[in-house]
């Protein structure tokens, strides 16, 4: 058997260096750089996962905040808007602080709905000894449990400490809330009429 003795030529070396080189490349490519970028891909997927987590945990997070908030306002407005029939309320707070006048007379408006409020709106007129009577009454409707606003106040009289006969004109409101009401027939006519408004407004939308 013969020996392989000469040297490699200048070609031979070159082509065995480009070979030694190719194959370390390819060694490089399927032994670190291959596994490296299957990793940082499955660290950027691991981390895609968190972060759709960490996004479900904020919007439930965020879900449960709107509801403590809109669970605080429901709280809120049903301490200052009872729920619907307080007619019978209404009218004895009336009676109850227009009986310091020296006369009085009430009349009230058919009850509007807007939205979940409802608005029982009046009239009143009285007559009384001096001004302080005349704004302790005001004062009193103001803040009465079944919150009310009043507005369009007119006076005429005399008092003038106190050649007395003091006149006031008002219009008031109550203030009350369908939720948890009881349904009866009138509030039933005007949740049907709100709901007619608006599947008529959602229509003239749409064209």
């Amino acid at each position: 058997m013969r020996l392989l003795t000469r040297d490699f030529t200048t070609v031979e070396k070159l082509i065995l260096l480009v070979l030694v080189l190719f194959l370390m490349g390819l060694g490089y490519y399927y032994f670190i750089d291959q596994p490296i970028r299957r990793g940082i891909e499955e660290a950027h997927a691991e981390r895609d996962a968190l972060q759709l987590k960490l996004n479900d945990i904020n919007i439930r997070i965020s879900d449960y905040q709107n509801m403590a908030e809109e669970l605080r306002q429901a709280r809120e407005l049903r301490q200052a808007m009872p729920s619907y029939n307080q007619s019978e309320t209404e009218l004895h707070i009336l009676n109850d602080i227009l009986t310091v006048s020296d006369k009085y007379a009430l009349a009230f408006d058919k009850i509007t709905l807007e939205r979940n409020q409802i608005r029982r709106g009046f009239q009143f007129s009285f007559t009384a000894p001096d001004f302080e009577t005349a704004k302790g009454i005001f004062t009193r409707l103001s803040a009465s449990r079944v919150r009310c606003l009043i507005g369009d106040v007119e006076c005429s009289g005399v008092d003038k400490e106190s050649g007395r006969i003091v006149s006031f004109k008002a219009n008031g409101t109550f203030y009350e809330t369908k939720v948890d009401a009881v349904l009866d027939a009138v509030l039933a006519e005007l949740i049907q009429q709100q709901e007619q408004q608006a599947a008529a407004a959602a229509k003239t939308a749409n064209r």
